[in-house]
């Protein structure tokens, strides 16, 4: 079924529908994400409390409703895709990098609470991957050497069945992830605002 998870009611009506249906969920993959690209006092505040709304509450929603059917079973699996903004700020795309360290914390907890139920959790952390992400968030000019969808995904599953509560997609996007923790925040936010800072025009 199609929903729209900018709609705070959406996953109830996920989870009523695969419940009519009879449906056991067995892998949730709370995937649905955008970003917006811009200086967060000109991006339209809907646009980012919808992203607020997707990015996090709907997977918190969506995980919640579907956990207890798998904690009853002993088994069960939930994918939860992050970025490698999870690791730092990301200045004109603050509020998706916010988003996305939400997503990796609340994987990462969950994981290890869900260890004795038998549930695995792993948060995916990929970097540009070949997608319509950059264009509706308007990064067009961002989208350098994207990884194919389906290797982000089979990385994703195979941490997934690995029991890893976390991972990120591609050697590149892995060392400048963990590269950054040798600096100081402050200056890799810098550097990371110097690289998104939009360009002028006129």
């Amino acid at each position: 079924m199609a929903a729209d998870l900018t709609k705070a009611s959406a996953p109830e009506e996920i989870f009523a529908f695969t419940r009519e249906k009879g449906i056991a969920i067995e892998l949730l993959v709370n995937n649905a994400g955008f970003g917006q690209y811009g200086e967060f006092a000109k991006v339209p505040v809907q646009r980012s409390l919808e992203m607020v709304q997707v990015n996090c509450s709907a997977v918190v929603h969506l995980t919640r409703l579907y956990l207890p059917a798998m904690v009853e079973r002993k088994h069960g699996d939930v994918l939860i895709l992050a970025s490698t903004a999870s690791f730092q700020a990301v200045p004109y795309i603050s509020t998706y990098a916010a988003t996305k360290a939400f997503d990796l914390l609340f994987a990462e907890g969950l994981a290890e609470e869900m260890k004795p139920h038998g549930i695995r959790v792993c948060a995916l952390c990929p970097g540009s991957t070949e997608s319509e992400f950059h264009a509706v968030a308007g990064q067009e000019k961002f989208q350098r050497k994207a990884e194919a969808a389906e290797k982000v995904a089979r990385t994703g599953l195979q941490a997934l069945a690995a029991g890893k509560s976390y991972v990120i997609s591609g050697l590149g996007n892995y060392l400048g992830a963990h590269g950054q923790r040798l600096a100081p925040r402050r200056f890799v936010t810098s550097i990371a605002g110097g690289m998104f800072k939009p360009e002028k025009h006129g």
